[in-house]
């Protein structure tokens, strides 16, 4: 499974279209999931070994996944997936990075 998400990478002009999760991190007593995406120019790319371009974090409680006690690759990307892009200068949270991302 996948994200597929036109993501500019530091302001390039070249966009990362393809994330995958590489990395989870889970501490069952503090409650916390912590997840890494890696982004690729395409699929094809990833499989041809290809470095990524970029890396996002991601870091929430548990209870964020629909069964706290077992850990799914499907409920881990949609954990991501509700997550926001960061607080803007109201301090209102910002949509989501990757809600309207397409699953591959």
């Amino acid at each position: 499974m996948a994200f597929l998400k036109a993501v500019e990478i530091n302001e390039t002009g070249i966009t990362a279209d393809y994330w995958r999760l590489t990395h989870i991190q889970f501490d069952r007593v503090a409650g916390v999931v912590e997840a890494q995406l890696h982004g690729y120019r395409d699929e094809a790319a990833r499989r041809a070994g290809k470095a990524p371009l970029q890396r996002m974090g991601f870091r929430f409680e548990q209870t964020a996944l629909d069964d706290p006690r077992r850990l799914e690759i499907d409920d881990l990307y949609r954990a991501i997936r509700a997550q926001p892009a960061g607080i803007g200068a109201d301090g209102e949270a910002l949509p989501a990075l990757f809600a309207a991302a397409a699953d591959i």
